[in-house]
């Protein structure tokens, strides 16, 4: 490599085709035509006759060796077919798409350390996996790789199957650039929002006009309707919890101002919550009866954002399916019906349920898009399971997030927590096969819930499995902080980002999540 082609001149055989052409010979030629070629050759150059050459017998000589034995012209041809076209002078590479770009980088390292690229002669270091144009090393077993191989395993002599390990620097850097400037965003934002208390960002305009066009959409379709109407669209503003005396609601209001009143009007079975100059964020019928003998005690940020209520039981004991008629049973709960474990494959639910029910009352239905379980009397359950909007819109027909045939149920002989005979149904959804994309450039890994980024939050990442069971506005604290105030325990449920966590029933202050720990002294502060 230089400026001159000078060193290719010591390269006898570069195009792969030289026996042939010092026999004189088509490659199509046949054996006899191969030992007749050689026989008037090896005449004309024996050294003993007029006019021979001893070098040029030596050439003829070593091109009947290899052509004139089958096995060798056989390995002969597949080697000059891999090098015909890798270096052709004065005609690029024709490797297959996508390579232009990594020659340009590759020119452009050659070009940075003080070298040239003769444009007569290409001489290109290939990938030993795929055959592309390399751009890296590995680190572990020398391997020379393209872009496209370090994303999934090789090996090579005595290294066995590995991950490439390369080098890529200023990668550190920009990973913490990054990070600064992410930092910095956050803290703009910050600053804006302290200085105008009305301050709103561009995803926060975008949930407020979202919000919006669901809750005028909904009073246009349904009318009195939606108040007996479960929407995601709208059931995502709120959570709720109970304790054995309370219903506790925690409401996101998207269009509240520091500026604007909140009206919160609430009856025996009916809640309103409306922002003013805005549609409400909520307006349903209450499932159970409230108690008009005690206070309802309603508490709001300061900039009309967040609003807690806490609705005191008309039949203290009784525990509530749902909050509001036409809600599927557990619907934004804090504790839902049932116990969820999720790892890479399967998502395992159980239900604890009486000791009479029997295999005929219930019914469970694993659809693609959603999950149905219906006990008689006891339970009446829908939940959506969460889905990767680019994975599906990339492989519409492909795209599924439980395998059907696979996922099962079961219900079998239990015993509750006080050793009481009870019922266990058990919902394992199976997750489908890893495609050949995950398999070969995400290392195996799933482009699934738990994977998933989230918006607007970097440091995070995976959503829960269900989509009923998200918290997009951190009202999971609020609720735990209200129970933990009025009965000394609340429920903390797992936190998808948090691979090592379990859902549980914590007592112990010291052992809530610190959001929770800060909502509980923002409390114990007002009341005293």
């Amino acid at each position: 490599m230089g400026t001159t082609g000078a060193a290719w001149d010591d390269v006898e055989d570069l195009e792969g085709t030289l026996h042939y052409e010092v026999l004189g010979i088509d490659r199509r030629a046949t054996a006899e035509e191969v030992r007749r070629a050689f026989r008037e050759k090896a005449r004309l150059h024996h050294p003993d006759k007029p006019g021979g050459s001893a070098e040029k017998f030596a050439e003829v000589k070593r091109a009947y060796e290899t052509l004139g034995n089958e096995e060798r012209r056989r390995v002969y041809d597949t080697w000059q077919k891999s090098v015909e076209f890798r270096h052709v002078r004065g005609v690029a590479s024709r490797f297959e798409g996508g390579e232009d770009l990594m020659l340009d980088e590759f020119e452009k390292r050659i070009t940075l350390d003080g070298l040239e690229v003769d444009p007569r002669t290409q001489l290109v270091v290939v990938c030993e996996v795929c055959g592309r144009p390399a751009t890296t090393q590995c680190w572990t077993c020398k391997m020379d790789i393209c872009e496209f191989c370090t994303l999934k395993r090789h090996w090579k002599g005595e290294f066995g199957l590995h991950w490439p390990l390369v080098n890529k620097p200023g990668h550190m850097l920009e990973q913490l650039g990054r990070k600064e400037m992410e930092k910095k965003r956050i803290e703009d934002a910050r600053r804006l929002e302290l200085e105008d208390p009305n301050f709103r960002s561009d995803s926060e305009l975008k949930e407020i006009r979202n919000f919006k066009d669901a809750a005028y959409e909904l009073i246009q379709d349904l009318g009195d309707g939606v108040r007996v109407t479960f929407d995601l669209r709208m059931a995502r503003y709120y959570m709720w919890a109970q304790t054995s005396s309370c219903v506790y609601i925690a409401v996101y209001v998207p269009t509240g101002y520091q500026d604007q009143e909140v009206f919160f009007e609430c009856t025996a079975h009916e809640v309103r919550l409306q922002p003013e100059n805005s549609p409400p964020v909520v307006h349903r019928m209450l499932d159970g009866a409230i108690s008009s003998e005690f206070p309802i005690q309603v508490r709001r940020s300061d900039d009309r954002r967040i609003f807690t209520a806490a609705l005191p039981k008309a039949a203290p004991g009784e525990a509530w399916r749902r909050l509001f008629r036409g809600d599927p049973d557990g619907a934004r709960c804090l504790e839902p019906p049932y116990t969820i474990a999720e790892d890479a494959d399967n998502v395992i639910l159980e239900f604890r349920l009486p000791f009479w029910i029997e295999a005929g009352d219930v019914r469970v239905d694993i659809g693609p898009r959603a999950l149905t379980v219906s006990v008689t009397n006891e339970l009446s359950l829908h939940k959506t399971y969460w889905r990767n909007k680019e994975e599906e819109k990339r492989s519409p027909r492909e795209y599924e997030v439980v395998d059907l045939q696979e996922s099962m149920w079961c219900l079998d002989e239990d015993e509750d927590e006080g050793g009481e005979p009870c019922k266990c149904l058990l919902v394992n959804l199976v997750k489908p096969p890893l495609t050949e994309s995950e398999i070969m450039w995400k290392k195996r890994r799933r482009n699934d819930n738990l994977n998933a980024e989230r918006n607007g939050d970097r440091t995070k990442k995976g959503y829960r499995f269900f989509v009923e069971d998200e918290d997009e506005f951190q009202l999971e604290p609020l609720l735990q902080g209200l129970c933990f105030l009025e009965t000394g325990s609340t429920y903390v449920p797992k936190k998808p980002w948090d691979s090592r966590g379990i859902s549980k029933t914590v007592s112990d202050v010291d052992l809530l999540p610190e959001d929770t720990r800060g909502v509980l002294e923002s409390l114990l502060d007002l009341q005293e």
